[in-house]
């Protein structure tokens, strides 16, 4: 085999090739692109819909996509245990074992209907009863 035929050969393959290749790179950078996201969903961050559509919308920013990226990492439990500490903030509405309001019998006997009906898992419910005889 010479140069000329191998040259036909790869040239009659290269248009399938070189389309496998580009649309290879092309889901990878769509994927890392949308690396944010998905990190986001996977471990549940409370404001995930909102990392979400500022990462569609103002992700190529660069800036801002660096900034999400370090959002959708932090931990869930600092952002809610921040939040606690300063008494304001998006995820407080997100943490389950908020006061309820009432004795803290009511409040016991609500976290355990809770834990029934499966709101709370049993981490939550025993967090949730921690914080509560921590008030006592």
């Amino acid at each position: 085999m010479d140069v000329t035929e191998y040259t036909h050969q790869i040239n009659a393959i290269n248009p399938y090739l070189s389309l496998l290749i580009f649309a290879f790179l092309m889901l990878a950078m769509l994927a890392l692109y949308f690396l944010p996201s998905i990190i986001a969903i996977v471990r549940h961050h409370p404001q995930k819909w909102l990392l979400v559509a500022l990462n569609v919308f103002s992700g190529w920013t660069g800036i801002l996509w660096i900034g999400l990226l370090i959002w959708s990492l932090w931990s869930k439990e600092q952002l809610v245990s921040f939040q606690d500490k300063q008494g304001w903030g998006p995820y407080q509405a997100h943490d389950r074992t908020q006061s309820f309001g009432g004795t803290s019998a009511d409040t016991m006997e609500q976290l355990y209907q809770m834990k029934e009906r499966g709101a709370l898992t049993e981490a939550e419910f025993s967090k949730a009863k921690e914080r509560l005889i921590n008030k006592l």
